[in-house]
C-alpha cells in the first residue's frame, strides 16, 4: 500500500476558502475552463509535492488498484469528486500507468479525523512489477 497525506490550509478560513473554490459546486456554477485549467495545474503540484514529502518514489505500480481518499472539511462526500479526480490524476505517470479502468479499479471517498486528506493507494492483484521502486508499506 502506498500512503501520503495532502495538506489543508493551515486556518480554518483557508480550508474553508479551499473547499468553496475546489468543491463540486464550483464546477457546477460554471467555473470558467481557464481557471480549471489554472485550478488542476496547482492542485497537481500539490499532489506531486506530497508524495515526493511522504517518500513516494516515482515508480508505476504494476497492477490494479484501490485509491481511497479519507476527507476532514466541511464538503459532503459527493462533493469531493473534482478534488479526487485531479489528485488521481497527478498520479498518472509518477505512480499509476493511467487511470483507466484496467489500472485504476475502484475510488472511493471517506471521512476521517484526520487534519490532512488522506491518500491510500492499494494494490488489488499481486504487482506483475513495480517499474523504479515506489514506496510501499506492505
Amino acid at each position: 500500500m502506498i500512503r501520503f497525506t495532502i495538506p489543508y490550509p493551515a486556518t480554518k478560513a483557508g480550508k474553508s476558502a479551499f473547499c468553496r473554490r475546489f468543491g463540486l459546486n464550483a464546477y457546477y456554477e460554471g467555473k470558467h475552463w481557464g481557471q480549471r485549467r489554472k485550478d488542476a495545474e496547482e492542485l497537481h503540484a500539490l499532489a506531486l509535492l506530497a508524495m515526493r514529502r511522504a517518500g513516494v518514489r516515482q515508480e508505476i505500480v504494476g497492477a490494479p488498484v484501490e485509491v481511497r481518499f479519507y476527507w476532514h472539511d466541511g464538503l459532503d462526500a459527493d462533493n469531493h469528486a473534482v478534488l479526487g479526480k485531479v489528485f488521481l490524476d497527478a498520479m498518472k505517470g509518477y505512480i499509476l500507468q493511467d487511470d483507466s479502468r484496467k489500472w485504476v479499479r475502484k475510488v472511493s471517498h471517506q471521512f476521517w479525523e484526520g487534519k490532512d486528506i488522506l491518500v491510500e493507494v492499494c494494490c488489488l492483484e499481486t504487482p506483475n512489477n513495480i517499474t523504479k521502486g515506489a514506496k510501499t508499506n506492505d
